[in-house]
């Protein structure tokens, strides 16, 4: 098994209010009855603030990288943008990360990479451009998880984990980046509304070593017991990207917090069987805030306290949806409520699919 033992996050440095975005797009939609939704729907969305790689959409904002008014990039703009931007994020979580307590006082050398992303594709990809920029051996270990969505954090988690199990001296680096705001456009159907009012941009990284060199240099972190994932078909087209001459289009229906609602109970019944876990013994639930709606059906099905899911609902409030570097940030926040031996964390992650993740960790020192 493997431990998380540091976590670092960065957002860039346009951070827009909520109320403010509002105006950005009420400027770019037309219709009144389109502003209405969007009122109704910023109103209900549980997020005050929001960041982007681009200065576009503040209220004072001095200048327009991408969206001039009436005339929208293409997608080849936006990936310029994206390559201009990502690893500079993914850098900035990476020093975070690397700024928290390690066995060697500061250094610790890194002998596997995954960068995971969905916003942005390259080749030579994030992995080989980081691997350049910190300075890593260029025979190291390097892959990436690309274009999977929302949760797609916890496949990079059960690699590493797997890399861990096989390998003593495996170091791993993993770092989601995702600039979600570039794939903006103002088109009316629901879908598009519902991703205008969320998402927004952010960067994590996580350190993880094998359990037993954890338990030898004595470094307290989150360690990863055990995963369970399930697909949700009836769900299939909820939620999904595609990819247009325009940007990558969101598709995020309104029903699959419905879909989770229905399912969710019977996920968790599951899981706790495969895993051998009593649910009613969970510390914390790091639960992926695809908007506050999943975090509210979530919590009153599950009969889940406000205390033990409040990491997802501050991160929500203060950040919006960054797909995959979401959780991390949960995690990010769980990690530093815990300080019991053994307090268990199930953190749950809702990806294209509509497909389910789960992982089941403990505080170890």
């Amino acid at each position: 098994m493997s431990r998380i033992i540091a976590i670092g996050t960065a957002v860039p440095q346009n951070r827009v209010k909520q109320d403010d975005l509002l105006d950005f797009m009420h400027s770019a939609y037309t219709r009144k009855d389109t502003s209405r939704k969007l009122s109704m729907l910023f109103r209900a969305s549980g997020i005050h603030t929001r960041h982007s790689a681009v200065p576009d959409f503040g209220k004072d904002s001095p200048e327009r990288a991408l969206f001039v008014s009436g005339k929208y990039p293409d997608v080849a703009e936006r990936l310029g943008v994206f390559h201009d931007n990502a690893v500079s994020l993914a850098l900035e979580a990476v020093h975070a990360a690397f700024r928290k307590p390690d066995p060697s006082g500061g250094h610790l050398p890194v002998s596997h990479l995954i960068t995971v992303t969905c916003t942005g594709l390259q080749a030579p990809g994030l992995d080989a451009e980081l691997m350049h920029r910190l300075g890593l051996a260029n025979d190291i270990f390097h892959t990436s998880v690309n274009f999977l969505g929302c949760n797609a954090a916890f496949p990079a988690l059960k690699m590493a984990d797997m890399i861990a199990q096989t390998n003593e001296n495996a170091r791993i680096l993993i770092v989601c980046v995702e600039l979600c705001t570039l794939h903006f456009q103002p088109k009316s159907d629901h879908d598009n509304l519902l991703s205008n009012t969320i998402f927004s941009d952010g960067a994590a990284a996580m350190v993880l070593v094998p359990d037993r060199y954890a338990e030898k240099h004595k470094l307290k972190g989150l360690a990863l017991k055990g995963f369970y994932s399930c697909i949700f078909r009836e769900g299939q087209h909820l939620m999904g990207w595609n990819i247009t001459p325009l940007a990558f289009e969101m598709v995020l229906n309104a029903r699959v917090a419905d879909l989770i609602e229905k399912q969710i109970n019977q996920l968790i019944v599951n899981a706790a069987k495969k895993l051998a876990i009593d649910p009613a013994t969970v510390s914390h639930w790091a639960v992926h805030p695809g908007g506050r709606e999943i975090l509210d059906v979530v919590r009153k099905k599950m009969e889940i306290s406000d205390e033990k899911l409040s990491a997802s609902y501050e991160v929500l409030y203060d950040y919006g949806n960054m797909s995959s570097a979401t959780i991390v940030f949960v995690l990010e926040k769980v990690m530093a409520q815990l300080n019991n031996l053994g307090q268990m964390v199930i953190a749950i992650g809702f990806g294209p699919g509509i497909s389910v993740d789960s992982a089941c960790l403990t505080y170890e020192e």
